[in-house]
């Protein structure tokens, strides 16, 4: 069993019942049983599984779960306080569509450097830093909606 899959397995197992966990580890070999036992306890340990990151886990997906991205108003008022690499990660990460509403509304200066910054970017963006981009963008626009615009 590769390491990928036994975790991939070790995920799955955590979330069932545990009547028909030990179902389906009774039938497996007892050296699949010795990898996927301490696997399944970390995973329950120190994860609180949500199921639809679990079904993009399983799936071979990519990590990031689609967020609200907030109005045009407060999306541009949060870009405008991070640096142009920041935006254009934000924008890259979590609201791609909207890059063009953002950058039409950039000085002529900033504009460049953000869409600069967005040519620089890996593709397909890092799932992990998407996943947590898109977690920031989330927060603020509900707090920036929340106060009327964002704080």
């Amino acid at each position: 069993m590769n390491p990928a899959g036994a975790r991939k397995a070790a995920l799955a197992l955590a979330t069932m019942h545990p009547a028909d966990r030990r179902w389906i580890l009774g039938r497996l070999p007892e050296d699949w049983r010795s990898v996927l036992n301490p696997l399944i306890n970390e995973a329950q340990l120190y994860t609180a599984l949500d199921a639809e990151l679990l079904q993009a886990v399983l799936a071979d997906e990519p990590s990031y779960v689609a967020r609200e991205v907030p109005p045009p108003d407060v999306l541009i008022v949060l870009l405008d306080r991070l640096s142009p690499a920041w935006a254009a990660r934000v924008l890259a990460a979590a609201a791609p569509d909207h890059a063009e509403i953002y950058l039409a509304a950039c000085e002529k200066s900033r504009a460049a450097s953000v869409r600069h910054e967005l040519d620089r970017l890996p593709s397909p963006f890092p799932p992990a830093l998407a996943d947590a981009v898109a977690r920031y963008l989330d927060t603020s626009g509900q707090t920036g909606r929340t106060a009327g615009v964002a704080p």
